[in-house]
């Protein structure tokens, strides 16, 4: 997959008409999303076409809301590069979203984006926005602002159990720990890449061994609190391996007050030094919250418990 970063203005042109863009966002990359970029596949499949995809690095919303969760996606750019690559996706315009950009015309912007890049199809969601809100940039306008010069295919609504799929309501699921659900409406599991560092050596003491990851992005993350996990490598010896285990997102209470919010899992079966490497972790369901124990025995005999019922969850996963 070819990546061409954009800015504004836009200076790239592309003279050949041969494109099937899929435009948006697509915070999570949920199955909303997948839906759009599957339309736009099937379009470049049965035409001979080209399918491309538009999108932000940064989150347009969040320079016009006030909400901070927003500036923490669900899914950091660089696996939503992956997940499109692995979509089919042979063409990736990345867009360095600023107020300028936000404020053109949504003539302008057709105009310069979408016409330059060479788009004979444009594939969005319902509910897409570009250029200027207030300018009738939605998507039952973009045939007048395109004047026939590309097609426009609109996807309608994807629900869940009769609520609407949303980057929206994955946030706020997503605080709440619910992942379950959140894996469901996402279409894969949660996760978080990262390398793993040096921690606090507490786990091992206590015969419960952790890998603390360091995340490689910013993102949002779930509610403090113990989680069943799958651990994929993505460096070193074990690389495409997997294992199960159990996560804290904390800060440690029982061992002291003000410390630093961490990410430490405990794989099942695992003891090897693994430091520096990156992993994928997989989130699949939440255990408890964090608890400040009385004794570090106690600690332990609730670790014993998260280990019984995070491997029923996990069992047949592997």
């Amino acid at each position: 997959m070819k990546i061409i970063n954009l800015q504004y203005p836009n200076i790239y042109k592309n003279d050949h008409k041969n494109i099937v863009l899929a435009m948006g966002y697509f915070d999570g990359l949920h199955r909303g999303h997948q839906e759009v970029i599957k339309k736009a596949k099937q379009i470049a499949d049965d035409t001979g076409r080209v399918l491309a995809v538009l999108t932000y690095r940064q989150s347009p919303a969040s320079f016009y809301k006030s909400d901070q969760i927003l500036n923490y996606p669900i899914l950091p750019f660089e696996q939503k590069i992956e997940k499109f690559k692995a979509m089919g996706v042979q063409l990736l315009f990345a867009v360095d979203y600023s107020i300028e950009f936000g404020r053109q015309e949504p003539q302008t912007f057709v105009d310069n984006y979408l016409v330059s890049l060479g788009c004979k199809t444009v594939v969005a969601g319902f509910d897409h926005t570009y250029g200027s809100v207030n300018k009738k940039a939605d998507m039952k306008h973009l045939p007048e602002f395109a004047k026939g010069r590309f097609e426009v295919v609109t996807v309608g609504q994807v629900s869940d159990r009769g609520d609407k799929i949303s980057s929206t309501r994955i946030r706020s699921l997503l605080l709440k720990g619910k992942l379950e659900l959140v894996n469901r409406l996402l279409g894969y599991d949660f996760q978080t890449v990262g390398q793993i560092v040096y921690g606090n050596q507490i786990g091992r003491k206590l015969g419960f061994p952790t890998i603390n990851q360091e995340l490689k992005t910013a993102q949002l993350l779930p509610k403090v609190g113990v989680y069943a996990v799958i651990s994929e490598f993505l460096t070193g010896k074990y690389q495409k391996k997997s294992f199960m285990g159990m996560a804290s997102i904390g800060y440690n209470e029982t061992f002291g007050e003000n410390n630093p919010l961490t990410l430490e899992i405990n794989l099942f079966d695992f003891s090897d030094d693994v430091y520096g490497q990156m992993v994928k972790i997989k989130w699949i369901s939440f255990l408890r919250d964090q608890v400040k124990f009385s004794s570090s025995q106690q600690l332990v005999n609730q670790l014993y418990q998260d280990r019984i019922k995070s491997k029923e969850i996990l069992n047949g996963r592997l």
